[in-house]
């Protein structure tokens, strides 16, 4: 198993920590126990999607092509080699490698 990034500790944290006092506080004003339920299950599963997003756009290059009109993009996580990561670069930002006149 994969040690967890430092986004995805606090982001996680901060998640429960927030579900479980909206959780708390709901049932002090006498709300159904389904309808705590629902709330923290949504809130649980919002706030880890959106720790999972965060982690993925913190751990991610992403390298376009510059030539007018042209949509290449390469994404590739951070934790490449620095030679796979130049490789990578030097595919999308040559249009001669990806563009017509590769064809």
């Amino acid at each position: 198993m994969k040690k967890p990034h430092i986004i995805e500790a606090i982001g996680g944290a901060a998640t429960a920590v927030l579900t479980g006092t909206t959780a708390v506080n709901l049932a002090g004003h006498d709300v159904g126990l389904l309808t705590i339920l629902a709330v923290a299950l949504s809130m649980l599963s919002t706030g880890l999607t959106l720790t999972g997003q965060i982690t993925k756009a913190a751990t991610t290059e992403a390298y376009r092509c510059s030539a007018q009109g042209c949509t290449v993009e390469i994404r590739a996580t951070r934790n490449h080699a620095p030679e796979r990561l130049a490789v990578l670069r030097e595919m999308a930002t040559d249009h001669s490698r990806h563009g017509s006149a590769a064809v």
